[in-house]
């Protein structure tokens, strides 16, 4: 049996819809970029899967597809910032706790 790793899962299911010409499925999956709003995106990424109860996709379309279709959107450098649990190169460290530099300067023209 082949071990697929989860990177290949999404780029996999798109070579076989184009290869057999089903380019209604093909289009869906490219378009994921625009028909996902990215909190949907960022739950996904967290492995939430009571993400699908909110979301409208086919039943052809798994929860191995998304999630890895999610994970390559992902940024893979830098810290998570505490307040938007984005990750981020630059910020500063409060009690042990990184704070990115966009949430920063909003935190410093608060006051």
């Amino acid at each position: 049996m082949e071990v697929i790793e989860m990177s290949e899962i999404f780029e996999n299911k798109l070579l076989e819809l184009t290869r057999r010409g089903d380019t209604e499925k093909a289009n869906y999956l490219k378009s994921l970029d625009n028909t996902v709003l990215p909190s949907f995106v960022k739950r996904i990424q967290e492995n939430d899967k009571t993400v699908l109860r909110e979301m409208v996709v086919p039943k052809w379309v798994s929860w191995e597809l998304l999630y890895d279709w999610a994970l390559s959107k992902k940024k893979s450098s830098g810290r998570r910032c505490i307040l938007c649990n984005e990750l981020s190169e630059v910020g500063i460290d409060f009690n042990n706790k990184f704070i990115c530099e966009h949430c920063f300067l909003k935190l410093k023209n608060m006051s």
